[in-house]
């Protein structure tokens, strides 16, 4: 059988602290007394010796293909697949996310991609997933980030009404289970480009897009047309994200979150991203 990251560690933990006594009341002994015949039992307790020891060190050579005096669970935490497999026959091992410190990234229809001091022209409806230590320059005026998956892979669809300064944008997506926003946070402050938030008009989002590095704004519709659309919007998010957020949102100075932060209060709804896709309006800079 393969022995998981837990057994291991219970195991691990138990050769290098000589431990002699663990409880049964652990799933994991319980596992390696019954599956393997290692230890002795004394009522809840498992004995073990330095031969059960031994013997746990060699199973996890034969079993696993890792010499735990070379190379501690810890040690794998930090590798990629491809380098765990140097260690052990289980790549899964690996504590790195197959796609960590991965971006997904994009421009306007019509746009070039400029980055790396190279151009590339890209479908429709396409982008670039790259990892950041691969990105070593871009050359966008600003960078748009975009909260939803669905909005970021449908952009043509949305009316964008940019500063004259801003029309040649680098679109990155957010990030999710996926993509790291942490590596999106990294890439932010590495390159000290405006950036410029396109995300849902609700109470999270707003603290969430000024939360991000060296942000201008937001992109958003006219507060008239904001305030007439919010008629249609959805009050139970609002309802849901209050508790959290009102204390932050009431004492805010920012002029973009009070201006928005009003209207909401004012209908109790928020509106979703999604509501631009196709939409006969346009979102300009809140800025």
């Amino acid at each position: 059988m393969t022995l998981s990251r837990t057994l291991l560690r219970v195991a691990e933990a138990a050769i290098n602290e000589s431990k002699e006594r663990v409880s049964l009341k652990t799933k994991s002994w319980r596992v390696l007394h019954e599956e393997y015949n290692i230890g002795l039992v004394q009522g809840y307790d498992l004995k073990l010796t330095a031969q059960d020891r031994a013997r746990l060190e060699e199973l996890i050579r034969l079993e696993m293909g890792l010499k735990l005096q070379e190379t501690a669970i810890a040690d794998l935490s930090a590798m990629n697949r491809e380098e765990a497999l140097a260690h052990t026959y289980d790549e899964k091992l690996a504590g790195k996310k197959v796609k960590a410190q991965r971006l997904a990234f994009k421009v306007l229809a019509g746009q070039r991609l400029h980055i790396n001091q190279q151009q590339y022209n890209l479908p429709g409806y396409c982008h670039i997933d790259m990892s950041l230590d691969q990105l070593h320059s871009i050359e966008h005026s600003c960078i748009i980030i975009v909260e939803n998956y669905r909005c970021f892979d449908q952009l043509q669809k949305i009316k964008l009404n940019l500063p004259s300064e801003y029309k040649n944008p680098l679109v990155i997506y957010r990030g999710d289970n996926v993509y790291s926003e942490q590596a999106l946070r990294q890439l932010l402050k590495a390159t000290g480009l405006p950036v410029i938030a396109m995300f849902d008009i609700d109470l999270q989002s707003l603290l969430m897009a000024y939360s991000f590095p060296y942000v201008l704004g937001l992109m958003c519709v006219s507060l008239p047309e904001l305030d007439d659309l919010l008629h249609k919007g959805n009050a139970e998010l609002y309802t849901k994200q209050l508790p959290g957020c009102k204390q932050v949102l009431d004492s805010s100075e920012e002029p973009v979150i009070k201006s928005l932060w009003t209207l909401l209060r004012k209908h109790q709804k928020v509106w979703v991203q999604e509501h631009d896709l196709g939409a006969n309006y346009e979102l300009s800079l809140m800025s």
